[in-house]
């Protein structure tokens, strides 16, 4: 285990081998309670969104950039971000997954208009992929920590930019908070999927942003 600091009895570390259930569990509770609007929008569950996770975690696992929190009493993860270098590849088989299909057609979108056609030079940018943050510690700015090591980590690794695809209105404005710039926004009521709007039921949140920050 890598622990880079300890604040207010929150442990932060570089994810490890025997994180990988307890960061999937975290990860897919703060993905399905309402308030992520692309999951609210498929209706996604828990059950439906860990497997997903799970498939995820060992590339995040080898490239040593994802962080986690831990309860210094419990011993308990309460929250995790999972980053990895950004590339145009995806981490999985996206027919193992018959709900990812949409979501990956509106990050194509976004990475499409952001890129223009370029593709990103590798070890450039760190991709900011997932974070959650258990119901119970919310609001301990935990998210902001796991944010900030983040981009600590990726910077002493020496990419030079982080990415993020910022699907609500609460991660637009840590983003914002911490220094990120909004660079392409589609509102969910205009994408189309098959000809359906397949995200326009995302409660409050009215668009995804891919937002960036040099490092």
């Amino acid at each position: 285990m890598t622990i880079l600091t300890t604040r207010d009895c929150v442990e932060y570390a570089l994810l490890d081998a025997d994180d990988l259930a307890p960061a999937a569990d975290v990860i897919a509770r703060g993905f399905t309670d309402g308030s992520e609007p692309t999951a609210l929008a498929l209706g996604l569950g828990q059950e439906d969104f860990k497997p997903f996770v799970e498939a995820l975690l060992p590339k995040f696992l080898e490239e040593g950039l994802s962080i986690v929190a831990r309860d210094t009493i419990t011993r308990e993860i309460v929250g995790a971000e999972l980053n990895e270098g950004l590339g145009l590849d995806f981490p999985v088989e996206p027919n193992q997954f018959d709900w990812v299909a949409p979501v990956l057609a509106l990050a194509t979108d976004l990475y499409g208009r952001y890129f223009q056609g370029a593709p990103p030079a590798p070890g450039e940018s760190v991709h900011l992929f997932m974070i959650g943050v258990s119901e119970w510690h919310r609001g301990k700015g935990i998210a902001q920590q796991l944010l900030g090591l983040s981009l600590e980590r990726a910077r002493s690794r020496g990419y030079r930019r982080a990415v993020a695809e910022a699907s609500g209105i609460i991660s637009q404005h840590i983003l914002r908070r911490a220094g990120f710039t909004s660079r392409v926004e589609i509102h969910y009521a205009t994408f189309e999927y098959e000809g359906k709007q397949t995200f326009k039921n995302t409660g409050d949140h009215p668009s995804i942003i891919l937002m960036d920050k040099d490092l």
